[in-house]
């Protein structure tokens, strides 16, 4: 026969209200016994044996209850029943750490600083100084303003031999001491700190910034060129020793440091535009240049042309005919392979350099721009004045390299290269009709329709990197391509021209037995010809490609305004009804942009275009709402963020952290 939960309900509520609380236990007891996850029966079972006397089995259900709560992350609730436990128990260790813990999470900061200071004081009392330091800590944390605990902590943890956490101890003292302007006693905590270990990061950073503000910068100097000396290959310290100098506006050293940092490791170029700040501040437009010249070539390769075209432009803004400064315009305009820039940049270095008498420069500039502009005689014979005045050889430039500079190159698939060249035609194969691919080995091995679409669409993407210079890229997109498909004719092409190699010695050191034949590489659209994977969608494809394709590489450089434009030119050529996925794509890519890039109103736009999609499954509905979540919360809307992670929730608990945030949801409301 089954339990009938409903009479024994109310069986217990007439014996209640009859005040026959025993008879009302047996029956609530009876519902509990049926059904544990009646946590609210359970905790009227708790209070009526707690009226009744029975203070042990009413802790236990009360535990019983405040641990579900806790679990659940309803933190006034498991407070709520604690606090009856206390009134039962008032001594309890446990249920005061737990209250201690739960106020602390709820953000009632005195009430759980209470529960913190009993524990500690109990332990101490009983000799348990490591639990005692425990807490104390705990009180430290709650409360942000109170330095004196923090130093009386950190002398205990001296005591205890703990040095971790007394340097932890002291390093959090000097910085509450310094944010409130307290120095000289921020120093000494510092001090102390170090004491117990002499080359702690925060230690030595929170004295040195304590010492710059009072204008002890000599002092900080001194000490931290003392451990240099000890250390000479110590990048934090070296930091520390550069942000010093630049504090105070001392260029000439901080310049000899960053640049030993450099030396030591050339990625912290960066440190070397801080130095340009200070030049410039300082209107000493040469030394700028010169700092300049030298992480002009780490920005450049770094891909970060316009941030050295940026700092160019400060130096020519303060003096146009700056010989340094158009120097460098002249090598970024090179760099970036603009040739009207470059002749423009020449022609003022030209005038300029004239007008100072700096030969050298006039020269360098001449000689350049006779061989872009040879039939302009001026320049040829101020050239060949110079030259005879001064008695300077002629060639002072190769023509041909700076030509080269200049060309665009042609694109690989479509290239003819000389008859005299060999190279395996993967149209044809021994004379059959049969269209098949050469593998390195010169055996006849066609791709499987799938496989063959998959390897053009890889052999598009990294035609795109080698053409734009992504040389890490197209490296690795080679090499996983070649471990898949074997190292055919295309990625041997691809490979020689990413190493500037010709295509006949690539093909040659690759293919056992090269056959004369008419060496053309073959187009893409030919390629899909010759696999059978002509396309009736036309040229809209193709270009949905090209522009995913391109977005995708710039969102993995970190470009992401390139990336934005490229993913909408895509998202404009299909529609979310087309029966496909890529919409989808493009409109969840789009919104990762926009969030990377700061600006997450339009990412909210996109993630909620990506949900016009029909037929979506589960998964890709619930990590659309994950992300718009995460968008809202981004742009200040806290309330629809969490509707869409309970709405998560309520359907599936585990999806990646959302319980945890509900959770912390419910502790913030």
């Amino acid at each position: 026969m089954s339990f009938d939960k409903t009479k024994a309900m109310r069986n217990a509520e007439r014996y209640v209200s009859q005040g026959k609380i025993r008879a009302a236990i047996g029956e609530y007891r009876m519902v509990v016994d049926a059904d544990p996850r009646d946590i609210g029966t359970l905790n009227m079972l708790g209070d009526l044996l707690s009226k009744n006397a029975e203070k042990k089995e009413a802790i236990e259900c009360y535990l019983r209850v405040a641990e579900h709560y806790s679990t659940q992350g309803f933190a006034q609730k498991a407070i709520a029943i604690y606090n009856k436990i206390s009134r039962l128990q008032p001594d309890s260790i446990e249920v005061s750490t737990k209250l201690a813990e739960l106020y602390a999470t709820k953000g009632s900061l005195n009430e759980a600083r209470s529960h913190y200071q009993t524990l500690a004081e109990h332990y101490e009392k009983n000799g348990r100084r490591l639990e005692a330091l425990a807490m104390w800590k705990q009180i430290a944390l709650l409360d942000p303003n109170n330095t004196e605990v923090c130093l009386t902590l950190a002398e205990s943890y001296v005591r205890e031999g703990q040095s971790d956490e007394a340097v932890e101890a002291f390093a959090e003292a000097g910085a509450r001491l310094a944010r409130k302007g307290k120095h000289e006693e921020a120093i000494r905590a510092f001090t102390k700190g170090l004491d117990v270990r002499s080359n702690d990061l925060r230690l030595l950073g929170g004295l040195v910034t304590s010492n710059s503000a009072i204008g002890r910068v000599g002092k900080a100097v001194s000490f931290l060129e003392e451990i240099l000396e000890n250390e000479p290959y110590n990048r934090d310290v070296l930091y520390l020793l550069i942000d010093c100098h630049l504090d105070a506006n001392n260029a000439v050293e901080a310049e000899k440091a960053v640049i030993k940092l450099v030396e030591m490791e050339p990625a912290n170029y960066p440190k070397l535009l801080d130095l340009i700040r200070i030049y410039l501040n300082s209107s000493d437009l040469d030394s700028a240049a010169r700092i300049l010249s030298m992480s002009s070539e780490y920005l450049l390769a770094a891909g970060q042309g316009d941030e050295c075209k940026r700092w160019i432009s400060e130096i020519l803004d303060r003096n146009q005919t700056h010989l340094a400064g158009l120097g460098l315009l002249v090598r970024h305009a090179a760099w970036v392979k603009e040739e009207a820039s470059y002749a423009h940049a020449l022609d003022r270095l030209a005038k300029a350099a004239h007008d100072q008498h700096s030969v050298e420069d006039e020269r360098f500039a001449l000689a350049h721009l006779t061989i872009l502009r040879p039939h302009e005689a001026q320049l040829r014979d101020r050239l060949a004045q110079i030259n005879q005045e001064y008695g300077f050889d002629d060639a002072i430039v190769d023509a041909e390299l700076v030509k080269a500079q200049f060309e665009v190159e042609p694109e690989a698939v479509d290239k003819t290269v000389n008859e005299e060249q060999t190279t395996p035609d993967i149209r044809e194969g021994s004379g059959s009709p049969e269209q098949v691919a050469v593998d390195r080995n010169g055996s006849d091995i066609a791709l499987p329709e799938t496989g063959a679409a998959k390897y053009l669409k890889e052999i598009e993407s990294i035609e795109f990197y080698v053409d734009n210079d992504y040389h890490e890229l197209a490296e690795k997109s080679l090499n996983e391509l070649a471990a898949e498909f074997g190292e055919r004719d295309e990625i041997v092409f691809l490979r020689a021209k990413l190493n500037g190699n010709s295509l006949s010695a690539a093909t040659s050191a690759t293919i056992d037995a090269p056959v004369p034949v008419e060496a053309r590489a073959l187009g893409i659209d030919e390629m899909r010809s010759e696999f059978g994977l002509e396309s009736d969608e036309g040229p809209a494809d193709d270009d949905f490609e090209t522009h995913y394709h391109t977005a995708v590489a710039y969102q993995e450089m970190g470009l992401y305004e390139q990336a934005i434009a490229e993913f909408q030119d895509a998202a404009s050529l299909i529609s979310a009804t087309d029966g496909t996925r890529r919409f989808f794509q493009c409109a969840t890519l789009l919104g990762h942009c926009f969030i990377a890039n700061g600006t997450a109103n339009h990412a909210i736009t996109w993630f909620n275009r990506a949900l016009e999609t029909p037929e979506l499954n589960d998964d890709e509905k619930q990590g659309i709402w994950y992300e718009l979540a995460m968008a809202y919360e981004a742009d200040g809307d806290i309330g629809k963020s969490a509707r869409l992670l309970e709405t998560i929730y309520a359907e599936n608990v585990d999806y990646r952290d959302v319980a945890e945030r509900v959770k912390n949801l419910m502790v913030v409301h």
